[in-house]
C-alpha cells in the first residue's frame, strides 16, 4: 500500500469521480485509475463503483478511507513541525467545538493565539460530540473541547478535563410550569436536545439516566444552535442549558429557569483528542493557551456572575 495510491482514493472520494481527482492531484486519469487498481488488487476488495456519473466508495473503500485520511493528516502535520523546528511557524489548525465549550476561555484562546501566529490557518467548526470523535479518527479534527455531564467511563481517545459549569433546566418566558418539578412529571413533557439520548455524551439523556429516570419520549433532537435557541424561546419545550447564558440579558429575556426536584449535575468542559504526543507543535502550542485560559476562567465568568469551578477545585454538586 503506497503513500499515492492513498492520496488517489481520498481526491476520488472528495471529488466524486476520477476526472475530478486528476484535476486535484494534477496527473493523468490512468494514472489515477492504476493506482486504484493496483491498490484494489492489493486488498483483494473493490474499493470504487464507477458509473457515468462518477465515482463513488464501496463499504471496503468507506472503510480504507478512514484510515487513509488519518495517514495524510500526520504527514501534514511532520511537514509543518519541521517547519516550526526552521522557525517558520505556519499549517493548519481544526478544532472541533460544541455551543457551549465555543464561548470563554476557548474564545480567548484563540484571539491570543491568532494574533500570535498569524500565518497559521485556524479552522473551526461546531460539532457534536460524536462527529468530534469521528473527526479524529480520521485526521480531520486535531482536537475538540466537548461539553458532558461527568468525565467518559472509557474514552477512546485522550480526555482532559478543562472545567466545569453549573446546569440548569429552562422553559420559554411565559411557560405555563410552575414551581419545582420531579423528573419522572418533566418526562411527560416534550424535550429539546442536542443529541439522541441514548447517545453516551447527550446531556439530556445523562440527566435522566443519572437518576434512574425513564427519559422523555417526546424529543425534538436539533444540532443547530441557532435554531435551538429559537425552539427553547418560542415553544413549549424543555431545555438544558449551563448557567452561562442566564448571565446575558439576551437570553434571561426569554427564558426562565425551571426548578427541579432532584440535583443537577454540572456540565464538564473537557480537552480531546488522539494522542497529545501526535500534536503537531503549532497544535500543542493552542491547546496549552486553552488549558490557560480555562484556569482563568473563574475570573473570567465572575464578572458576569457566574463562577463556573476548575478541575480539582472541589467536587461537583
Amino acid at each position: 500500500m503506497k503513500f499515492h495510491q492513498l492520496k488517489a482514493l481520498i481526491a476520488v472520494a472528495e471529488g466524486g469521480s476520477i476526472h475530478e481527482a486528476s484535476r486535484d492531484l494534477h496527473v493523468t486519469q490512468p494514472a489515477i485509475s492504476k493506482a486504484l487498481a493496483d491498490l484494489e488488487a492489493e486488498l483483494g476488495a473493490p474499493l470504487l463503483v464507477r458509473s457515468a456519473k462518477g465515482a463513488q466508495l464501496t463499504h471496503y473503500g468507506q472503510s480504507l478511507i478512514r484510515h487513509a485520511r488519518a495517514i495524510d493528516q500526520e504527514l501534514r502535520h511532520a511537514h509543518e513541525d519541521i517547519a516550526t523546528l526552521l522557525g517558520v511557524a505556519r499549517g493548519t489548525v481544526s478544532v472541533g467545538v460544541t455551543p457551549v465549550t465555543a464561548t470563554g476561555p476557548f474564545a480567548e484562546a484563540l484571539r491570543r493565539f491568532m494574533l500570535a501566529h498569524p500565518q497559521v490557518t485556524v479552522n473551526v467548526r461546531e460539532m457534536r460530540p460524536t462527529l468530534i470523535h469521528e473527526g479524529l479518527a480520521d485526521g480531520t479534527v486535531d482536537f475538540g473541547l466537548v461539553s458532558r455531564i461527568g468525565p467518559p467511563v472509557e474514552p477512546r481517545f485522550h480526555w482532559e478535563e478543562l472545567y466545569t459549569v453549573p446546569t440548569t433546566l429552562a422553559v420559554r418566558t411565559g411557560h405555563p410550569l410552575r414551581g419545582p418539578k420531579s423528573l419522572a412529571v418533566l418526562a411527560e413533557s416534550g424535550w429539546l436536545s442536542w443529541d439522541a439520548l441514548d447517545d453516551a455524551s447527550s446531556l439530556v439523556g445523562s440527566l435522566f439516566s443519572s437518576h434512574g429516570v425513564e427519559p422523555p419520549k417526546s424529543v425534538l433532537r436539533c444540532t443547530s444552535t441557532v435554531l435551538y435557541v429559537e425552539m427553547a424561546t418560542t415553544t413549549d419545550l424543555i431545555s438544558l442549558w449551563s448557567e452561562l447564558p442566564f448571565h446575558i440579558p439576551e437570553y434571561n429575556a426569554k427564558l426562565r429557569r425551571l426548578a427541579l426536584k432532584e440535583p443537577l449535575p454540572d456540565m464538564t468542559v473537557g480537552l480531546v483528542c488522539r494522542d497529545l504526543k501526535l500534536a503537531t507543535s503549532v497544535a500543542s502550542t493552542f491547546i496549552d493557551l486553552i488549558r490557560e485560559c480555562s484556569a482563568n476562567i473563574g475570573g473570567l465568568y465572575r464578572r458576569a456572575g457566574a463562577v463556573p469551578r476548575l478541575r480539582g477545585a472541589g467536587p461537583s454538586r
